[in-house]
């Protein structure tokens, strides 16, 4: 048993027991289980399960909706080497959530300001590849709380600036996005994982070997998860000013090679830079201080746009 006994999910509200919960997957594989939790705080508590025949799954303590859409998706993309596959035919209940038991694919974790040339041209086919596989899903509609409206993520930024116009004044530059570079306009919407980030892919070697963690799938720009994976690592504040510089240079190789158009990649990122704002404003409705977290974050989420 690993050391950690107990993961708990504050937004699923749940505490699992992670002994009880390889019991549960154990009963299921008809084998014996154990567990190692990959993410302790995070939404939906995440393992990997190392079977008693050898093999090792991908463990994952979800929501039935996302479950079942899950399903669907990947049943619509089978054949891609990018996605794993389900272990179970049928869904695994643990208390009241559902479980998803998913092939594991050994693969490193490789932030992008760490990409070599290689895995950088690798990266941006392996984006290609994802997005044309998860176009082939069908009925695809998202959940509710998963769009990414940008109407919606502006009209929540100006409500709170209307409420708080002192601190309205410090994301001055987030509200004068001109609305062609804020929304999708007329291109057209593509399925995206919605989540794409380093620790959902990994490599083996130079070639991008694995992608998981698909219940925040939704509608956006083709080149969305190319560019929330890359943006993701420049909101970092840790980086330092070489790992920022290499990760500008990796920035520009990745979205030369892709085939999405520049200004594809500027919508996408003020999307995003919106749906921060959006999240931490839902988070804090009436804190003044919000607006100071947002500012200091958009502004290394804007040096992804000078890369561009």
């Amino acid at each position: 048993m690993d050391q950690l006994s107990v993961v708990h999910s504050d937004e699923l509200n749940l505490d699992v027991d992670v002994g009880e919960l390889a019991r549960v997957v154990a009963s299921a594989l008809g084998c014996g289980c154990r567990l190692t939790p990959l993410a302790v705080k995070c939404t939906y508590p995440v393992f990997r399960g190392d079977c008693a025949d050898g093999t090792s799954v991908f463990v994952k303590v979800g929501l039935w909706d996302e479950w079942h859409r899950t399903v669907r998706v990947l049943s619509d993309v089978v054949g891609c080497p990018l996605f794993p596959s389900f272990v179970t035919d049928s869904p695994i209940a643990y208390r009241d959530r559902a479980v998803f038991v998913m092939s594991w694919v050994s693969a490193a974790v490789v932030c992008p300001e760490d990409f070599t040339p290689r895995q950088a041209t690798a990266f941006a086919a392996g984006c290609v590849t994802l997005s044309n596989a998860l176009q082939r899903a069908r009925d695809f509609t998202p959940l509710a709380a998963s769009a990414q409206n940008p109407d919606r993520l502006f009209g929540i930024l100006e409500g709170y600036c209307r409420r708080h116009p002192l601190s309205g004044l410090l994301l001055r530059t987030l509200r004068e996005i001109p609305e062609p570079k804020r929304t999708y306009g007329n291109r057209p919407l593509a399925v995206v994982h919605g989540d794409f980030h380093a620790k959902n892919f990994g490599f083996d070697g130079d070639e991008l070997a694995r992608v998981v963690d698909f219940d925040k799938l939704t509608l956006g720009l083709a080149c969305g998860d190319c560019a929330n994976a890359l943006i993701e690592r420049f909101s970092c504040r840790h980086l330092s000013r070489t790992a920022r510089r290499r990760l500008a240079a990796v920035t520009r190789q990745v979205v030369a090679a892709t085939p999405w158009p520049r200004e594809d990649f500027v919508v996408a990122a003020n999307v995003l830079r919106l749906s921060f704002a959006a999240r931490r404003i839902e988070k804090h409705p009436d804190a003044p201080w919000v607006a100071l977290d947002i500012l200091l974050r958009d502004l290394k989420i804007r040096d992804f746009l000078v890369c561009l």
